[in-house]
């Protein structure tokens, strides 16, 4: 198939425009998309392998930038960009292999520089060489770049900031740092980009940390938002107060991006007002898109089903907390909630800038004390019991009076919540004998269960078959600690197995969301069972061997708790195991710091 140039050159244009917003994530997934309808170029490869890197997963990014033989194009950008992962790789790391890396990187920029004589890879190596403490080497590569000065495009003039900074000339880079935050417009991705350079070199004393303090809080990108409110009928004076409300909010408080579900009234307006200036947004669901649309859009009459569909297609992203059906269960409004607080961290981490929750609130409804897990009430506290800032704003007069449709709901006395489920099999097992199979069984089963035994009471239910172990855990970060321990726990496997030199080891999925618990009718066991716990199931099998994927409700719950002992790596929308879809799937690891 012969695709045009100019399709070619559109999506190209696509994928960096999403780079620039800061939306890794989605430029990554557009990136893949479009490769998968036969779109291919150099330069669409090079923001391919620029997305992953972005969204900070280093090894994956390395991988495929070495699978894609980037380095053969010998244009500058993607001899460059070989130089951008290694430094990520090296803040990943600590001590002497943190600075072999930064060496790596610094090679691969000095390289980058001598075949273009571009002053892009010359400032990043000299950045790097600083790090080192290779000062001279810095300020030799520096020297020019500042003698030259700059034009008017964003990057020239922070490459200008950054050579000044390096020469000890802090006061002067102040000029064309304020200038290039008028060029820099709403690119949040390449303001980060920036804050984030100048902080690690303020961190490790290679610049004056006062002059960088004062750059990066002028060029941050604004926060990220997400939103809620209440649900209402279209029309009448209810419906213009809210939209001039919301309207205002957004115009006081400039956004990089703006997250949240997409229900009648407060929600689409929202969305509405979000792409009309140009933030970008991304919605959240909280489960299967025709339920949500009847008890979410509908209700509110159908005026809304148009206007929600136009948001959805031009919003940057969709995602869904769970695809499963709707069961009248209000924990699946709180998985949504949970995961759209989640991301906007994980995007407001990514963009060196904070996360903030906006807020439309009735206030006689908002005066009125209420139980309920789920609702704009119960999203505020959430927010806020995790650290979250709000910002409320008051509508009154609003229409009320939604009109619900009957849904499916599970028998009485059927019990139901939210829980962290790991599903982990051992990639080699058909290799052993039966003489090994004991030894497989005390060495490394045992070894699993002495782990779970060490998490006590927080591991609510366990149970294995063969090579397999599936257990639900009650909180998402003691599931992702579990599954690093046995990650860790069989990085050497017993010798007596035989398996030297080939590839085994565990591989684990870890998950979050509601699932049913119970009696199993046949065997009088305690039983845990749903949707979700099949999807998790479907996990392990594409998970490479020896590591531990977990999915974007999980992700964003460990972004929501602030649990900074973990990383997760975007890995990509992935085709799951007998046909179950596609997932978006992170890498968990360590963190670094």
């Amino acid at each position: 198939m012969t695709v045009s140039a100019d399709r070619i050159a559109a999506a190209e244009a696509e994928v960096a425009h999403r780079l620039a917003e800061g939306d890794a994530l989605s430029a990554f997934d557009c990136a893949v998309a479009v490769r998968r309808d036969g779109i291919e170029s150099p330069r669409l490869r090079y923001l391919m392998v620029r997305a992953l890197a972005a969204s900070g997963d280093s090894l994956g990014a390395m991988h495929l930038y070495e699978q894609l033989d980037l380095a053969a194009s010998g244009d500058v950008d993607s001899l460059a960009l070989a130089g951008r992962i290694w430094k990520d790789a090296a803040f990943d790391n600590r001590g002497e292999r943190r600075n072999a890396l930064l060496r790596k990187a610094a090679a691969a920029y000095d390289n980058a520089r001598r075949l273009s004589g571009s002053a892009f890879p010359a400032i990043n190596a000299a950045s790097l060489y600083a790090l080192l403490g290779e000062r001279e080497r810095a300020a030799a590569l520096a020297g020019p770049i500042a003698a030259n000065g700059a034009g008017d495009d964003y990057w020239d003039l922070v490459t200008l900031v950054e050579a000044l900074l390096l020469l000890n000339r802090g006061d002067e880079a102040l000029r064309p740092a304020r200038t290039a935050n008028e060029r820099a417009g709403p690119r949040a991705g390449d303001r980060a980009s920036t804050c984030r350079q100048l902080t690690r070199l303020a961190a490790a004393g290679a610049i004056d940390d006062d002059h960088a303090r004062t750059i990066v809080d002028l060029l941050r990108p604004p926060p990220v938002g997400i939103y809620c409110g209440r649900m209402f009928r279209a029309g009448g004076a209810g419906e213009a107060n809210a939209r001039n409300a919301i309207a205002a909010a957004l115009d006081e408080q400039p956004l990089s991006a703006l997250i949240g579900p997409l229900a009648c009234g407060a929600d689409i307006l929202f969305a509405e007002e979000a792409l009309a200036r140009g933030i970008d947004l991304t919605i959240v669901l909280p489960f299967a898109e025709d339920d949500f649309i009847a008890q979410s859009v509908l209700s509110g009459g159908e005026g809304w089903l148009a206007r929600y569909v136009a948001c959805r297609d031009r919003a940057a992203m969709v995602h869904f907390a769970s695809g499963s059906r709707y069961v009248s269960d209000d924990c699946q409004f709180v998985l949504g909630s949970h995961t759209m607080m989640g991301l906007a961290k994980l995007r407001a981490r990514e963009l060196e800038t904070v996360a903030i929750q906006l807020a439309v609130v009735d206030p006689e409804v908002a005066a009125r004390p209420s139980a309920a897990i789920a609702g704009t009430n119960a999203d505020i506290a959430l927010w806020q019991d995790h650290g979250g800032a709000t910002r409320t704003i008051p509508v009154g007069g609003l229409d009320r009076n939604l009109d619900f449709p009957p849904a499916p709901s599970p028998p009485e006395g059927t019990r139901r919540g939210l829980y962290a489920i790991l599903f982990a099999d051992f990639a080699g097992f058909s290799k052993l004998g039966e003489a090994q199979l004991p030894i497989f069984a005390s060495e490394v089963m045992g070894g699993i269960g002495r782990i779970l035994d060490d998490f006590g009471d927080a591991v609510l239910f366990r149970n294995t078959w063969g090579d397999a172990v599936y257990a639900i855990i009650d909180d998402p970060a003691t599931a992702a600690r579990i599954a690093l321990a046995m990650q860790e726990r069989l990085a050497i496997l017993p010798p007596a197995l035989g398996l030297d030199g080939q590839k085994a080891g565990m591989r684990t999925g870890i998950h979050f969301g509601p699932i049913y618990r119970g009696v199993d009718p046949v065997v009088g066991n305690e039983l845990w069972y749903g949707t979700e716990v099949t999807r998790t199931a479907r996990i392990e099998p594409v998970t490479l061997v020896g590591q531990v994927y977990c999915t974007q409700p999980l992700a964003a719950m460990l972004a929501l708790g602030n649990a900074s002992d973990f990383d997760c790596d975007y890995v990509g929308k992935v085709q799951l195991a007998k046909d179950y879809g596609e997932l978006a799937l992170y890498r968990l690891s360590r963190g670094s710091v």
